[in-house]
């Protein structure tokens, strides 16, 4: 998911329309992820408000489990991370798993790809199903261990059979379209009905982490068997037990008019909310809106509020969006020195955009030394987490020896990461490079199909080549028609084309 494009946006219709984006995938992150979590035991009641610590690895995980979720205390990840810790030194699994995830998220803790590797297989080796499921999507999403589906479904079902309902979710996924061949619904939908039982019978008992993971199976983009209505009621009832991240769940739904009536007053007061209960995802939201003026008052101060207040817990985003507004002076004097030391530790959290500008800082020299081997370092970190920009970033530099010896095998496999993720300029800088064979091998086909892809994307120059290559019938056929449109194509795009 790209956040900085509606970071720096003052349309406020269009922040808004982003803002319903940012929220469904910020609350859907956390579904399979309470889906697990339902399987645990809860924790007592008065746990938060004890005054002796807990000396048990189970007491010591509770009581994360309490600051994590905002159970019977407002949300603190930074807690979290400190009990979760605690817990897994003692060597308890569940702990363990959790903990790497939130290195994984950069939420409380830095992101470390060595910690959050360690972690889960230290507790798979204990057979916790949970880092089974965690190990799987390393293999799904491919920025800490290579993308391999086989593998990763592998683990889903490892873990799925021994009663993870969030591997259930997934692996009903991935049967239902075909990770490992041929698709099986009536499989998928077998793991996704056994998923949904066992939340629904934790659910009943009051369990709110199994309601919120039950609402997620009725989903339409979390279940095989959609059902919005009932995703609703169980989102409701998670919300009225304090759940944030129901809260930003019926936020999403709110906005986008899904399964409930159209209301963004009515999205924004659950954010509202889930903020006030110490979410930090939805402290940051507030301060977006705030910022753009989406759906309450431009108020770059408030921002900076919210943004403080997240950031003391960790969130990397928040982190970010603070050395924006230092940068800015947008609620704050303009402070270039705070602006340098917010982005640094937004990169400590793994924020691909601070990474990506730090990376932009040390290109140009702004506020630090020049020094394009340090750019590439932070490009390559950025690109990793699947930054479309700084793929592309890393493309030229590898084409030109900039930072790095110059390696066009390297610029083409970076430009095509950046073209599959819609990056025009990466995709017409791939097709030239299949067409002279630098770095792959020379293909006047294969030119074609990413001048085709640059095109769609209103690359002006590759309409105008594409045109040359249909005029010429190189590799593709000879149509004066064709190359007539794409030159009229090219012409307008050049015209509305900010000067």
């Amino acid at each position: 998911m790209t956040i900085v494009r509606w970071l720096t946006t003052q349309v406020a219709r269009f922040a808004a329309r982003c803002l319903l984006a940012v929220v469904m995938a910020l609350a859907l992150d956390s579904v399979c992820v309470l889906a697990a979590a339902a399987q645990s035991q809860r924790p007592k009641p008065d746990a938060a408000r004890q005054n002796a610590e807990p000396r048990d690895g189970a007491a010591m995980f509770a009581l994360a489990e309490t600051y994590r979720w905002g159970r019977d205390a407002p949300v603190d990840w930074s807690l979290a991370a400190k009990w979760y810790a605690e817990a897994a030194r003692l060597g308890h699994a569940k702990a363990m798993t959790r903990l790497g995830l939130m290195h994984k998220q950069g939420a409380g803790v830095a992101y470390v790809e060595e910690q959050i590797l360690k972690l889960f297989r230290t507790a798979a080796e204990q057979r916790d199903p949970e880092a089974f499921t965690q190990l799987g999507l390393l293999h799904l999403e491919g920025n800490v261990l290579p993308r391999d589906r086989w593998r990763a479904t592998r683990y889903f079902r490892q873990a799925a059979e021994a009663g993870d309902p969030a591997a259930m979710l997934i692996f009903a996924r991935g049967l239902l379209f075909g990770w490992q061949g041929e698709a099986s619904p009536v499989e998928a939908q077998k793991w996704a009905s056994k998923a949904r039982e066992m939340l629904l019978q934790r659910a009943s008992t009051g369990d709110v982490a199994a309601m919120v993971g039950l609402a997620g199976t009725y989903h339409p983009a979390t279940g095989t068997d959609a059902d919005i209505k009932q995703a609703v009621s169980w989102y409701v009832k998670a919300a009225e037990a304090r759940s944030t991240e129901a809260m930003l769940m019926l936020a999403s739904l709110f906005f986008n008019g899904v399964g409930v009536e159209r209301d963004e007053e009515k999205g924004l007061g659950w954010i509202v909310q889930a903020a006030e209960r110490g979410n930090p995802n939805a402290m940051w939201l507030l301060a977006v809106a705030h910022r753009a003026g989406a759906g309450v008052a431009k108020d770059p101060g408030r921002a900076l509020d919210w943004c403080r207040k997240a950031a003391s817990q960790g969130h990397g985003a928040c982190l970010q969006l603070l050395a924006e507004l230092f940068e800015r002076g947008e609620g704050v004097a303009q402070d270039d020195r705070q602006a340098l030391e917010w982005i640094t530790k937004a990169t400590e959290h793994g924020d691909r955009d601070a990474l990506a500008q730090l990376g932009l800082r040390h290109l140009d020299g702004r506020g630090v030394n020049k020094d394009e081997a340090a750019a590439v370092t932070y490009f390559t970190r950025a690109a990793k987490l699947r930054h479309i920009e700084s793929a592309f970033r890393l493309g030229e530099a590898y084409a030109e020896g900039r930072g790095v010896a110059k390696d066009e095998l390297e610029a083409a496999r970076w430009f095509r990461q950046a073209a599959l993720d819609d990056h025009a300029i990466a995709a017409f800088r791939l097709a030239l490079m299949y067409a002279d064979g630098r770095g792959v091998e020379k293909s006047p086909e294969m030119s074609v199909v990413w001048l085709g892809m640059a095109a769609y994307l209103d690359h002006p120059g590759a309409m105008r080549a594409l045109a040359k290559a249909y005029r010429t019938g190189v590799g593709v056929a000879k149509d004066e028609q064709k190359a007539a449109e794409l030159e009229q194509k090219a012409s307008a795009a050049e015209r509305q084309r900010p000067q």
